[in-house]
Parts: C-alpha cells; structure tokens; sequence
C-alpha cells in the first residue's frame, strides 16, 4: 500500500530541519514526485497513494498544496496534518512514514533510504530549478500538460516510464 503525500512530505520537513534548511511549498512538491518517480522506476510501485496533477508550474499532489497553501511561496513553518474521527472524536495527528505497515515491495526503510537520497540529490536545487527539471521536453509534466491541459492527471505508468529511462542513463 503506498504512504500518504503528507507522511512523505513531513519527513522530508524533518530532513531539512536537521540540515538547518527551509522548504517552501513548491519545493515539497517537486521533492515528493522525484520520490514517487525513482519509486515507481525502482520498485514497480508507487511511493504515494496520492494522485499527481498537471499545475502550471509542474507536478502537483493537490493534498499538499492544500497543507501548505498558508506558506504562500515562503518556508514552510509546520508539519502536513491529518484529521481522523476516533470513537466519535475528531483528532489531528501528524502524519509520518512510519505510520504505514509495510507491504513487501515497499517497506518503511526503503521509503526512508529513498526519501534520504532524494533530500541528498535534489535537495540542494531551489523550487523554481526543480520546477524547471519537471517542465524539460519529454517529461511527464511536458507530455501530459502537451496532451491534457491544466489539472489533468499525470498518470503512474507515463512517470514510471520516464524515470525507467532517466535509470537506464544513469
């Protein structure tokens, strides 16, 4: 079963705080679908249940964007939250990787590791650097804007194979 965007996301939160770095909303962004890209490519499995969309400026997970929207383009000052009724009660958690059981194809240490080498290879790019990545001919972004328009779904199998190449050059 893949992990919610927002368990994704607040990890990467955690990994930027730990490296005394900012993340604004549209870098979160990027930084999950990279994830979920090198996810699908390696694993044959998404890392997110969370649909991706077309947005003007690149892939968006429109449950992100409204976790964030307050940040506007400035940092992001707190975690992705859930709301949950539990016996009757409405309770606000945090959402983390480790909240998941893990499937077999995708366990919790491999969406850590993969989360930790993302941080390592995008994580320095700002958020318009990672957005342009995303905009190049050829990508998913590119191909679905191309085909579809604005808001349409970026489906898994166009990202998977885009990243399967981008693997093979590698």
């Amino acid at each position: 079963m893949p992990y919610g965007a927002k368990g994704v996301a607040n990890y990467l939160l955690e990994l930027a705080k730990i490296d005394g770095k900012d993340l604004d909303p549209m870098k979160i962004q990027k930084l999950v679908y990279f994830g979920h890209g090198w996810c699908l490519a390696l694993k044959d499995a998404p890392l997110i249940a969370e649909r991706i969309e077309a947005w003007k400026y690149g892939p968006v997970i429109r449950e992100l964007y409204n976790a964030f929207r307050d940040a506007g383009s400035g940092p992001i000052t707190h975690p992705a939250l859930e709301a949950q009724v539990v016996n009757g009660e409405m309770v606000i958690r945090i959402p983390s990787i480790s909240d998941q059981e893990d499937d077999g194809q995708v366990n919790k240490q491999f969406a850590r590791e993969l989360m930790d080498e993302i941080w390592k290879v995008y994580g320095e790019f700002s958020a318009v650097q990672l957005s342009n990545l995303t905009h190049a001919e050829g990508t998913p972004w590119a191909e679905t804007w191309a085909a579809k328009g604005m808001n349409s779904i970026i489906s898994d199998e166009v990202i998977k194979e885009y990243f399967k190449k981008e693997a093979a050059k590698e």
